[in-house]
C-alpha cells in the first residue's frame, strides 16, 4: 500500500467513512484490456488480452492450504483510519472488524501490511514501527523490529511460499519512501525480525506493493504512467515481467494503494486519498475491470498463502 503526503511532506491522516461494506459497486463495469503479458513458464495465450495473459498455475481452487484456518482464506484491508475490514473478493463484500489502536505516534499511521499464513496481520506504520494484528479483534501487539534497517522505514510487504507444496513462508518487503525513491527488495524473517536486503529492481523503479501466492510466486504493483503488475525473482529482485493497468487511473504519488492477489486474479484498491476504486486484474482473460467503489480509503491489503491461486469452482 501507499500513504499519501500531505502538501508540506507530512503524512496526511485523512478521513473517511466507515462504510459497513456495501459502497457504491460498479458491478464489473471496468473498462480495458491490459496487454498480453506472461509471468512465468510458458505464458499461454490469454483471451482479450493481445498476445497472451499471465499464467497462474495451482490446483483446483488452492494453494497450498494444509493446515489453515477460514480466516485465513481473506483478504484484510486497512482504511486512512487504522479501520481494519475482511474482504471476501466473489461476493465484492467488506466486513468492518475493529480499529487498531497501535502504540505508533502521534502522527503516525499505516503505511502497509501483510498477511501470515496464520492469519495474522503485519502492519508497518509511518514511522517505520511494525506490529502484529489478530485479525479476528484488530487486537494489535508491538514488535521488537528495529526500523530503519539497510534504510528500509517504510515499504510494501507480502508473504510468498517456498514453492508449490510448501507451507513455509518468506515476508519480502519493497522499500518506498516519501521522497519516492526506491532502494529495491528485501526479506525479513519473523522470527528474529532481521530485515535482509536482496537487490534492486532494474526495469521498474517505482514505489511497489507486494502480493505473493501458496505456489511460491511473488508479485508488485507499481505505481507510474500507467501502473503495472509484475512478477519479481525473489532471489535477485529482477522483473520476470510486467502487465501495464491502464484503467487504473489514479495520479502516482498522491493517492491510497493497495494490492492483492486471490482466487486467479490480482486486486488492486486505488483512489484520490479519500475513497477507493477496486480494480481485478484477470491475467487469464487479460482484462482490468472496475468492480466497485467505496467512500473510505484503502491504505493496505494483505492475503495469506493460503488463499486460493484459481477461481473458486
Amino acid at each position: 500500500m501507499k500513504r499519501v503526503l500531505a502538501g508540506i511532506g507530512v503524512l496526511a491522516a485523512v478521513g473517511c467513512s466507515s462504510a459497513s461494506g456495501s459502497g457504491g459497486g460498479m458491478g464489473g463495469t471496468g473498462t480495458g484490456a491490459t496487454g498480453g503479458i506472461s509471468f512465468g513458464g510458458a505464458g499461454g495465450s490469454g483471451a482479450g488480452g493481445g498476445s497472451g495473459g499471465v499464467l497462474i498455475t495451482g490446483g483446483n481452487g488452492g494453494g497450498t492450504n494444509t493446515g489453515c484456518s477460514a480466516e485465513s482464506q481473506y483478504v484484510y484491508v486497512l482504511d486512512s483510519a487504522a479501520k481494519l475490514y475482511k474482504f471476501d473478493p466473489p461476493a465484492l463484500t467488506f466486513t468492518p472488524i475493529g480499529t487498531l489502536n497501535c502504540p505508533a505516534g502521534v502522527l503516525d499511521t499505516p503505511f502497509s501490511m501483510a498477511v501470515d499464513r496464520n492469519a495474522n496481520a503485519w502492519v508497518v506504520y509511518t514511522n517505520g514501527s511494525l506490529f502484529k494484528v489478530d485479525t479476528k479483534t484488530a487486537g494489535c501487539t508491538p514488535t521488537s523490529f528495529t526500523p530503519g534497517q539497510h534504510g528500509f522505514v517504510t515499504f510494501g510487504m507480502g508473504f510468498s511460499t517456498e514453492g508449490a507444496g510448501s507451507t513455509k513462508d518468506t515476508l519480502f518487503v519493497s522499500q518506498s519512501d516519501f521522497a519516492g525513491g526506491t532502494t529495491g527488495l528485501a526479506s525479513i524473517d519473523t522470527q528474529s525480525l532481521v530485515l535482509t536486503p536482496i537487490g534492486m529492481y532494474d526495469l521498474l523503479n517505482a514505489r511497489a506493493e507486494l502480493t505473493g501466492t501458496g505456489d511460491g510466486k511473488l508479485f508488485g504493483a507499481f505505481e507510474g504512467a500507467p501502473y503495472k503488475v509484475a512478477q519479481i525473482d525473489k532471489s535477485n529482485a529482477k522483473i520476470i515481467s510486467a502487465a501495464p493497468q491502464a484503467p487504473v487511473q489514479s495520479a502516482p504519488g498522491g493517492s491510497n494503494f493497495a494490492f492483492a492477489f486471490w482466487g486467479g486474479s490480482f486486486w488492486l484498491f486505488v483512489g484520490p486519498g479519500t475513497s477507493t476504486d477496486v480494480f481485478q486484474y484477470d491475467p487469464k482473460a487479460g482484462s482490468t475491470l472496475k468492480q466497485k467503489s467505496e467512500s473510505f480509503a484503502i491504505v493496505g491489503a494483505g492475503v495469506s498463502t493460503c488463499a486460493p491461486i484459481e477461481p473458486p469452482k
